[in-house]
């Protein structure tokens, strides 16, 4: 099922698309938090993390959602964007990278980590659906 998503056709309510976006997430968040850290991590981003990230993004969505089902939405819009070729694991990585490296919050408080990282994957929606918007649904698998 397509949903509108700033005036785009993304199939957010794809549940299959949602898991493998939650990989994806906690896949890039974990690199991020490696290299910022110079140690292996391995974490879940929790779902108030990219709910988070849907309201700073300041895109239309559902209110109705549940934190869980904006995770979904989250997850379902950057796994569509990575499986279309639009959005390479590593500028990913590097976008999340940036931004908790910026705020040195990994190192600071849970919170603040999570307000960085909510930062970094509200960057990185905007980012999937302006390419989905100006490159379409074309390109290749990554």
């Amino acid at each position: 099922m397509s949903h509108r998503v700033a005036g785009i056709d993304i199939p957010v309510g794809d549940k299959g698309l949602a898991r493998l976006g939650d990989a994806l997430v906690n896949l890039v968040f974990s690199y991020a938090k490696t290299r910022v850290k110079g140690r292996p991590f391995g974490e879940k981003v929790p779902d108030r993390v990219l709910s988070r990230a849907l309201e700073l993004s300041k895109m239309p969505f559902p209110r109705r959602l549940s934190h869980g089902e904006r995770g979904d939405y989250v997850e379902a819009i950057i796994a569509y964007s990575w499986m279309r070729g639009l959005l390479p694991f590593e500028e990913a990585v590097a976008t999340l990278t940036s931004e908790m490296s910026l705020s040195e919050a990994v190192s600071e408080s849970r919170g603040m980590e999570r307000e960085a990282a909510a930062r970094g994957f509200s960057r990185l929606l905007l980012l999937c659906v302006e390419r989905v918007k100006s490159r379409g649904a074309g390109g290749e698998r990554q």
